[in-house]
């Protein structure tokens, strides 16, 4: 009786099976912080995109041209943000808006029938033509 109790008083591999249920934690955080920076850049682009469009509309008035600079912004910059579109309403003051898909990086294709999980996201940017 006393051998049993001296050896489930032991704690020898005791830090080995915490570390061990802590690994799947922390694989979740990273995964969590991987995102969030991913969303960082995706969000710094869309508004950059924006700004671009608005830019190229205040001096073309034209909105094809405006949109195809945005996407290009968008396009150059990877596969974890896609560009969907842009809108902008005609008149000398305006609103550029940007959508655009941000993905899930982490989340599997199979449980959304083999298409990537995204997300959208809208920035805009308002300007004047130039006369």
């Amino acid at each position: 009786m006393r051998l049993m109790k001296k050896i489930l008083k032991k704690e020898d591999g005791s830090a080995t099976i915490e570390f061990l249920g802590m690994i799947p934690f922390v694989l979740i955080l990273v995964a969590i912080i991987w995102q969030f920076g991913v969303t960082i850049h995706a969000v710094v682009v869309a508004k950059s995109a924006a700004n671009e469009a608005a830019k190229v509309y205040s001096l073309t008035q034209d909105t094809n041209e405006a949109s195809d600079a945005a996407k290009k912004i968008v396009d150059m910059n990877g596969d974890n943000i896609s560009f969907q579109d842009t809108s902008i309403p005609p008149g000398k003051k305006f609103k550029a808006t940007v959508n655009v898909k941000i993905n899930y990086i982490f989340l599997p294709k199979k449980l959304f029938g083999g298409r990537t999980p995204s997300y959208s996201f809208s920035s805009s940017a308002s300007g004047r033509t130039i006369d």
